[in-house]
């Protein structure tokens, strides 16, 4: 005998469901989602109890601009964006820093030892970069994302996540160099 059990219903016949005025469907996709939106969350703010409250504000601000959700993207990637917007956004307030460890992720870093005096410069550098170049420069350190999620997330295409990252790594390094174009030579006038 078939099983005739219905299937779970996708993300998208859930957000027409939910846009219909089934606050089952939302419920339904919040589950389905939540633990990507906290781990998001956490990772950006290193917070459990914030990572909590931006998640929850996270859903929040989704339901309440589901009707705006065109459905370019998955629902997951768009309420992920919502949250990593949200921990982007408390963690500018907070000056965000970048500890030793995560500076070496950067390809072709070669972190001084200092680790208090590069903690403020970096954390200088960091605050000093253009605000797309510090998000996907977050999104790649932090995160960990690929370019492709990163391009998602971010709403720009794989070839731009890719040269943002470079400019914001090539920046860092001229910074934390001294020097605005480390490793060339100025060749004589």
């Amino acid at each position: 005998m078939p099983d005739l059990e219905a299937a779970e219903p996708t993300d998208e016949e859930l957000v027409s469901r939910a846009l219909a005025g089934d606050e089952g469907a939302f419920c339904t996709l919040m589950t389905r989602h939540r633990a990507a939106v906290y781990r998001a969350a956490w990772r950006l703010s290193g917070n459990h109890a914030e990572a909590d409250d931006l998640s929850q504000e996270a859903f929040v601000k989704a339901y309440r601009a589901l009707g705006s959700f065109r459905g370019e993207s998955k629902f997951r990637t768009w309420v992920v964006r919502i949250a990593m917007n949200l921990a982007f956004t408390a963690r500018q307030a907070r000056r965000p820093w970048v500890s030793i460890e995560e500076l070496r992720a950067i390809p072709g870093s070669d972190a001084p030892a200092d680790r208090s005096l590069l903690g403020r410069e970096v954390r200088a550098a960091v605050e000093a970069l253009p605000p797309r170049q510090r998000q996907v420069l977050l999104l790649k350190v932090y995160e960990g994302l690929k370019f492709q999620e990163i391009a998602d997330l971010a709403g720009i295409s794989i070839g731009t996540a890719k040269a943002t990252f470079f400019h914001a790594v090539r920046s860092l390094r001229g910074r934390l160099d001294g020097a605005g174009n480390p490793g060339r030579e100025e060749v004589g006038t």
